[in-house]
């Protein structure tokens, strides 16, 4: 009886080693294969994230392009505005091309009033009395870019920088301000900061040594 008892013992035994290696071997399987399956979406929203970062990076640079070059031909031609100074502003005012004005009225520089009586009603935000304020204001709308950014150079001339042959994108940041060209009390460090962190003033090297 007790051999029989023994025997039972052992068997019942083995029965459990079997069953709970089976139970280990499974579980570490699950295991293994909720971590592939955690490997593989990490991996595919680094991925994801890495392409998005790209693509934006491309946008970017096409959108510094397509302002960059009629601001720098202009340049050439009349010495006036420096290109960085024309391509900041753009990324500032349009958020680098993406804003409803410049889409849909070719104007990046947030420019108000008509041009040959064309203009489009937009929200805007402007600081009054150091509180920022939604308003409605009355745009330019241009048929181009090109004539944008002419339009604009002729007012930043005329209006906002009174400083001739200005090479300086510091200076004609500053002039911007101290001449009221934005309410933004921090509109010159905006400006410089963007021609420092695309470097911009590559364009001016270009437009200034022709």
């Amino acid at each position: 009886m007790r051999k029989k008892s023994g025997g039972f013992i052992i068997i019942a035994t083995i029965l459990i080693l079997v069953v709970l290696g089976a139970f280990y071997v499974r579980r570490t399987s699950q295991i293994n294969q909720a971590n592939a399956l955690a490997q593989q979406a990490a991996q595919q929203a680094s991925e994801s994230a890495h392409a998005a970062v790209v693509k934006e990076q491309k946008e970017h640079n096409q959108f510094i392009a397509s302002v960059a070059k009629p601001a720098t031909v202009l340049y050439e031609k009349q010495q006036q505005v420096l290109p960085s100074i024309v391509v900041a502003q753009a990324i500032l005012e349009s958020d680098w091309g993406k804003s409803g004005l410049y889409k849909n009225a070719n104007n990046p520089f947030g420019i108000k009033g008509n041009y040959k009586g064309q203009s489009v009603r937009y929200e805007t935000t402007e600081v009054l009395d150091g509180k920022s304020q939604k308003v409605l204001a009355d745009f330019k709308k241009y048929p181009n870019l090109e004539a944008a950014i002419n339009d604009h150079n002729q007012i930043l001339v005329t209006n906002y920088v009174k400083e001739n042959n200005t090479q300086s994108y510091q200076q004609m940041a500053k002039s911007l301000q101290e001449h009221g060209y934005a309410t933004d009390p921090d509109y010159t460090d905006k400006i410089v900061s963007i021609i420092q962190k695309y470097k911009l003033s590559d364009y001016d090297l270009k437009a200034i040594n022709g």
